[in-house]
């Protein structure tokens, strides 16, 4: 029994080890509240990290339409990143290098959707 209290010690000390030097920090969730109305979400890195190599955006839920989302690389210069068409149950995953402390996700709305739930969840990478 000692063992394996030593073990799991072990292990979460490394995983906070790892969490730390990598800077990858636990995943954020922001919800969209209401899928029928079109929104501008801004995402931004954590305080504590210093330099972005990365990002992961995982959107999934359910509506009943279709819609349009939308993800810049930066809020001001408008370069557009990823375009997608989403409808019926959505289970989107992007990710890649990222160089910038910020991105813009835009919902729209394309046809008359009544319900559904979405939610965004994401993640900067750091050094």
């Amino acid at each position: 029994m000692k063992k394996l209290l030593l073990a799991i010690t072990i292990l979460v000390i490394g995983l906070y080890y790892i969490n730390k030097k990598t800077r990858w920090i636990t995943n954020r969730v922001y919800e969209i509240e209401d899928v029928s109305k079109k929104s501008t979400i801004l995402l931004h890195k954590m305080e504590i990290q210093e330099n972005v190599h990365g990002v992961f955006v995982h959107i999934r839920g359910e509506i009943n339409g279709r819609a349009r989302v939308k993800i810049y690389q930066d809020s001001d210069k408008e370069i557009l990143y990823r375009d997608e068409e989403i409808s019926n149950r959505i289970d989107l995953k992007w990710g890649g290098d990222w160089y910038i402390d910020k991105l813009k996700i835009e919902y729209e709305p394309l046809s008359n959707i009544t319900h559904g739930s979405l939610s965004l969840e994401y993640a900067f990478g750091g050094i």
